[in-house]
């Protein structure tokens, strides 16, 4: 018995807009990067853009990787006097002359110190930051409670159900950071870059 085949029956797409949709095939992407789209030449294609830039498109093609097999025939050969016979066609092609280091020189080679350039100014900030979540949170917990630990992991915000060690490592990293800790105090009205006067429970004895 012959198999029957069914086929789906093709429908015209009205909907499409075909140029956008050919646009969008060919197309190899919007560059969002102010600084690289003008560096970018539109009118050429991605590996000749990298090449001219220095930078490297497929690293496996940039670093070669090594032929040990071509290495160790050569040993052999200084060592032991190998013969041609045994060395295969590849390895007895000949190796490319060397080039002229002035040609190995990308045309637009300045790219690249461009770029370190701009990774080490856009550089993020190495001190830490807490969230403004986070701060909100800590500076409501210390307008109520002050350093009162006890009554802050009581207290019904206290969603994440932290203790009172929980507390006062958060606390001590919130005041270690100036920029966010200064600001509270601002608007508590108390000196900047003192820590408050405030009775504070220091040790697991005051729990007993």
């Amino acid at each position: 018995m012959k198999i029957r085949r069914n086929h789906v029956r093709k429908r015209y797409r009205y909907n499409v807009n075909r140029k956008t949709m050919n646009k969008t095939r060919k197309s190899t992407g919007k560059i969002k990067d102010p600084e690289m789209k003008k560096m970018w030449i539109e009118g050429k294609r991605v590996g000749t853009n990298f090449s001219e830039m220095g930078l490297a498109k497929d690293p496996n093609k940039a670093v070669g990787i090594p032929n040990y097999k071509r290495e160790r025939l050569e040993a052999a050969k200084i060592v032991n006097g190998f013969v041609e016979e045994d060395l295969d066609d590849e390895d007895l092609k000949p190796r490319s002359s060397k080039t002229d280091p002035e040609d190995l020189k990308p045309k637009r080679g300045h790219i690249v110190q461009e770029l370190e350039q701009m990774a080490v100014d856009r550089r993020p900030d190495p001190e830490f930051r807490l969230p403004k979540g986070v701060v909100k949170e800590l500076s409501y917990f210390l307008n109520k409670h002050k350093f009162n630990y006890k009554a802050m992991v009581t207290d019904r915000r206290n969603h994440d159900q932290l203790t009172w060690k929980q507390f006062r490592m958060k606390i001590r990293r919130f005041m270690l950071i100036p920029e966010q800790f200064n600001e509270y105090l601002q608007q508590k009205k108390l000196p900047i870059d003192v820590k408050p006067d405030w009775p504070e429970y220091e040790s697991d004895s005051e729990w007993k």
